[in-house]
């Protein structure tokens, strides 16, 4: 009985040990965890839900720990997609986008954009009939020696200057929308300085082809002469005008202002009124040298006159219209608010 009972005290402390020693480290390391795990996961959810703040009672605490941590995991995939969303909000316009670059662009300039092209179409193939009608019908082109067919040289140079460089030039800020205001200044006083030289030469032969004809011929008497001159004081006004106000400095910017819608309307009116010019030019063209076959008759030549007028008119209308449609104006960017700034500042 002895032995049996000092067995039974030996064999109790040794599974007593056995049974304590596991329990005493596991308890410090799961009892605090469990506590802030609770804590962080009852804050986490409160906040997310937009719930008020919850006090966690010991009557709840094994539940809402065994809820949280199931939980927190996919509520912190819920939260942080939404936070880095908001950050990256602004960003969102320079990631590539998932559709097509056309799908996305405004429907304004798009429709700019074919309307621009079909009107350098047109302005291109109006010069080439014009370079074929005089070279095919006329003769050709040549200097003072042949006064009748140095004049050649006047359809052609005001077609280019007067009526493409001239359309172009007052397309140039809505057709390049992206450029610097500064660098499409230039560019507009460069193509109507070209525009205007070409205009120069173009009168120089007209008049030389009147005043070196035998017998000479009279000048400035016809209405296409009185509309063509005035088209051109118009232009060369428009430019000195122009140059002053937008490009030389020491103009107050409220003149500049109060300036602009003339210059607008005038640069526009100018045009027009060349565009009239040159169909009153190329018929008079038609009727004076297309005689046999009579231009009655319309051959060939006086066929290929009309369809380079019906190219004025369309050139000049699709100018205009993109011109004047408020849907196609150039919006500012922002080197032109720094320049404007900084001209401001210089005044």
């Amino acid at each position: 009985m002895s032995k049996d009972a000092d067995l039974e005290q030996a064999n109790k402390p040794e599974s007593g040990v056995v049974q304590v020693e596991p329990v005493i480290p596991e308890q410090p390391q799961t009892a605090a965890p469990t506590t802030a795990v609770v804590s962080t996961a009852t804050t986490v959810i409160a906040v997310t839900n937009g719930e008020k703040p919850v006090e966690a009672t010991p009557a709840t605490i094994a539940t809402t720990a065994t809820t949280a941590t199931s939980a927190t995991p996919a509520t912190a995939e819920q939260v942080q997609p939404a936070t880095t969303i908001a950050g990256i909000e602004l960003a969102t316009p320079t990631s590539p986008p998932t559709g097509s670059g056309k799908a996305n662009m405004d429907p304004a300039l798009i429709n700019f954009k074919v309307l621009y092209v079909l009107t350098q179409l047109c302005g291109l193939t109006m010069i080439v009939l014009v370079a074929t009608w005089i070279g095919q019908h006329f003769g050709g082109l040549a200097g003072t020696s042949n006064p009748g067919v140095e004049f050649n040289w006047h359809p052609l140079f005001m077609t280019i200057g007067f009526i493409y460089l001239y359309g172009n030039s007052i397309l140039i800020y809505r057709g390049f929308r992206t450029t610097r205001k500064k660098t499409l200044k230039l560019t507009h006083a460069g193509i109507h300085m070209a525009a205007f030289i070409l205009t120069v030469i173009a009168l120089k032969t007209v008049f030389d082809s009147h005043n070196l004809a035998n017998p000479p011929i009279p000048n400035m008497y016809s209405l296409h002469s009185w509309l063509g001159l005035s088209a051109v004081i118009i232009f060369s006004l428009q430019y000195v005008a122009g140059f002053v106000a937008f490009l030389a400095p020491g103009l107050r910017e409220n003149y500049r202002i109060a300036m602009m819608p003339l210059h607008i309307y005038f640069g526009l009116f100018g045009f027009v009124l060349a565009i009239a010019s040159a169909l009153m030019g190329i018929t008079e063209k038609a009727i004076f040298a297309i005689k046999t076959p009579a231009y009655s008759t319309l051959p060939p030549a006086g066929v290929l006159a009309n369809v380079i007028g019906v190219l004025y008119v369309v050139f000049g209308a699709l100018v205009v219209y993109l011109a004047t449609d408020p849907a196609y104006k150039r919006k500012p960017i922002p080197e032109d608010t720094a320049l404007l700034n900084s001209s401001s500042t210089n005044e």
